[in-house]
Parts: C-alpha cells; sequence; structure tokens
C-alpha cells in the first residue's frame, strides 16, 4: 500500500480524466488517478459522476474505501452527501442503491484495488464499528488547539475526519492562516515516521517545491524532510497519514523559507513527463 514512489507535488488539473471499466468501483464514472501502488492496486483518485448517474446493487468493493465529497451531491442508500461530507466504509460494505442525481466530483481512496463485486457483502454487522457512514464536514467546529510550537506560525485548525484505533492512520482536514510563514524566512524541517498524504482544497500553500493551489496533490514516503511552509492567504488541505501514527519529528537544521519559491516538482517515473506542467489558477484582477 506504500509503494507509491514520491509525488510533491502536482497539479491535477494537469492530469487526465478517464473513464471507468466495468469491474472496478464506480463503473461508468471517470476519475484521475492521483496515485497508486503496484503492487496491491491501492488507489487515491478524483472521481467524477455525470448528472443522472446511478448505481443498483447488492455490491460490495473489495477495499476499504474513504471519500470526501468537493462538489455536487451523492446518494447512497439512505445517506445523503452533499459538499463537504466525508465517508469511511470498510471493505465488503454492502451499497444497495447509489446515484447523482445532478453529478458530483469527490476524493477517494482505496486500500486495495478497488474490484466490485456483484454481491451483497460478508459480515457488514461485524464492520458496523469501524464505519463512519456520515460526516456533515461543514456542521463540525474547528480543533485550534496547538500541538507542535514548531507550526505555531501556521495558526493551524483541524476538523478530524477518522482516526484508526489500532493503526493510529489519520484523516483530517488542515486550515492554515493568512500571512503564515516562519519568522526570518527560516525554520527547521519535519520528518514523519509514516507517509503522508494531502490534497489541497481551497486557498494557497507555499514550500520549497512552489505553491500549491487548489487540486494540488501529494505523496510523501516515509522519513523524508519537508518545509517550512506558508501561507499569503490562507489554505484548506485533506489530510491523511497512512501507515501508522502521525509523529512530527524536527531537523536541527534551519531552512530557507520563500513565497517566490518556483515549481519543482519530485515526481516519480510514470509522471516526469509533467515536471514542467506547472498550473496556476486565474488571475483575480
Amino acid at each position: 500500500m506504500l509503494d507509491r514512489g514520491h509525488i510533491e507535488f502536482i497539479q491535477s488539473q494537469v492530469l487526465p480524466w478517464q473513464r471507468i471499466g466495468s469491474g472496478l468501483a464506480r463503473a461508468d464514472a471517470e476519475y484521475k488517478l492521483l496515485s497508486r501502488d503496484p503492487k496491491d492496486g491501492a488507489c487515491s483518485a478524483l472521481m467524477r459522476y455525470p448528472a443522472g448517474w446511478s448505481r443498483q446493487g447488492p455490491e460490495y468493493i473489495a477495499a476499504d474505501e474513504e471519500f470526501y465529497v468537493l462538489e455536487g451531491t451523492l446518494e447512497m442508500d439512505e445517506h445523503f452527501y452533499p459538499a463537504d461530507s466525508y465517508a469511511y466504509l470498510p471493505a465488503g460494505w454492502t451499497r444497495h442503491e447509489m446515484r447523482s442525481p445532478h453529478g458530483c466530483v469527490l476524493l477517494a481512496f482505496y486500500n486495495r484495488e478497488p474490484t466490485l463485486i456483484a454481491q451483497p457483502g460478508d459480515g457488514q454487522a461485524e464492520k458496523a464499528d469501524k464505519a463512519i457512514r456520515h460526516l456533515d464536514v461543514a456542521e463540525m467546529d474547528w480543533d485550534m488547539t496547538l500541538n507542535d510550537p514548531n507550526l505555531k506560525h501556521l495558526g493551524i485548525s483541524r476538523k478530524d475526519l477518522r482516526t484508526d484505533p489500532e493503526t493510529g492512520e489519520r484523516t483530517f482536514l488542515s486550515l492554515i492562516l493568512p500571512q503564515a510563514s516562519p519568522q526570518g524566512g527560516w525554520g527547521p524541517q519535519e520528518i514523519h515516521p509514516v507517509v503522508e498524504e494531502a490534497y489541497i482544497i481551497s486557498g494557497a500553500l507555499t514550500g520549497p517545491q512552489g505553491t500549491m493551489h487548489p487540486g494540488a496533490y501529494f505523496w510523501r514516503p516515509p522519513d523524508i524532510a519537508h518545509g517550512p511552509f506558508g501561507s499569503r492567504w490562507g489554505s484548506v488541505s485533506l489530510i491523511r497519514f497512512v501507515g501508522g501514527k502521525h509523529v512530527n519529528i524536527w531537523t536541527e537544521e534551519q531552512a530557507a523559507f520563500n513565497y517566490d519559491a518556483p515549481y519543482d516538482p519530485i515526481l516519480p517515473d510514470n509522471l516526469n513527463q509533467l515536471s514542467k506542467a506547472g498550473w496556476s489558477p486565474p488571475p483575480v484582477y
């Protein structure tokens, strides 16, 4: 699940939409593949459902499915998922009916190949304690507790979406305040013993590889020093720590921060042709 290479970072706008074939989760919808493990098929993707899309079950996916709705609405059985909805459904969770009357775009994460099985899942009742059927994230409070003094300059607030009690894996929204940068333009770098994965939902976030705009995505393997980061006008990101519990380890050496850092991505071989495909949002003036 962790052998995806280092992606830091790519704007999803430069990736092509592809149609999902039969036999895989969400057949007949479209997707942009953000990252995929070639060994077990674990993947992260943007999913786009056209208006009027629907599927009838019963069926299940042979992988854990985690998703966050970016725009539009998705309906699954008795649950209605508008924008800023989140769910986590363990492998084998039965879907009886799905539809998107007006279309939908969401982030989806699978911990193995998302193969679709056209029959009821096995042991759904046993998995109920792990499932998160629906979070209305817009109605949740931001946690403004500072949990690391080295990140004080970012003014981080969080909305915790999921923490696995066994592995410590975690998914949350991260809010960074405007005009947030390390004092004096220098700061230590941080290291995590697990994968960090993120998608920028709004605003912009600047680091050594350049400025990430909405749609930016990274998959950072364990034990890689990164940062410091800052944001001129704030940002909101969805962040996942994969493969264990998140811990911050700080370098003694200081690294420079610059809002004007050029786009200088770290990409695996299959994405190297996009290393010069930077993207910026339309100007506001």
